[in-house]
């Protein structure tokens, strides 16, 4: 019997080692957060700023809500003339709760026909990480494209403070 002590404390303690170590990995794994709501439309770009054509917008604040939708075109990018009205829903101004939830934008300024994509938003000890796509262009690489004139998605998740990193 006293032989065997030593064993059990020794597999008591490994054990307390292997589940501390399953914390650690899943803490560094990342939580999913859940999207409260997408759109995606199109967006006047600022031409002065383009880069490399991809960008993203973290929107905590009603300012930078309404700095955001007046980039927003009012009317459908078309050649009939007048224009119709967008019928993009950014335009309706959705209320947005910044105490609660801010709102994610991922950019593309070389397409005004193929927006980005959120795959996944993920939340772990050094903040979010979120994964953005941004789709082939098939046929629409051959269509006119105005100059100026982009696509965006935007999704609107939990509020979170620290560090946002997306991953392209």
């Amino acid at each position: 019997m006293k032989a065997l002590i030593p064993l059990l404390a020794g597999i008591v303690v490994t054990g307390c080692r292997e589940a501390e170590e399953l914390q650690d990995a899943s803490a560094e794994t990342g939580l999913e957060i859940q999207v409260i709501r997408s759109y995606h439309g199109r967006l006047e770009l600022d031409l002065t700023n383009q880069g490399s054509g991809l960008s993203e917008v973290i929107i905590r604040s009603q300012a930078d809500y309404e700095d955001f939708l007046s980039k927003i075109p009012k009317r459908q990018i078309t050649r009939i003339k007048p224009e119709p009205p967008s019928e993009d829903p950014l335009l309706k101004q959705p209320s947005i709760d910044f105490k609660n939830s801010m709102m994610l934008v991922a950019i593309r300024s070389d397409s005004m026909y193929v927006a980005p994509e959120f795959k996944s938003i993920t939340s772990d000890k050094n903040g979010l990480s979120v994964r953005i796509t941004d789709p082939e262009l098939g046929d629409t690489r051959v269509l006119n494209q105005q100059e100026g004139i982009g696509t965006y998605q935007a999704v609107i998740i939990p509020h979170r403070e620290g560090l946002i990193t997306f991953i392209r």
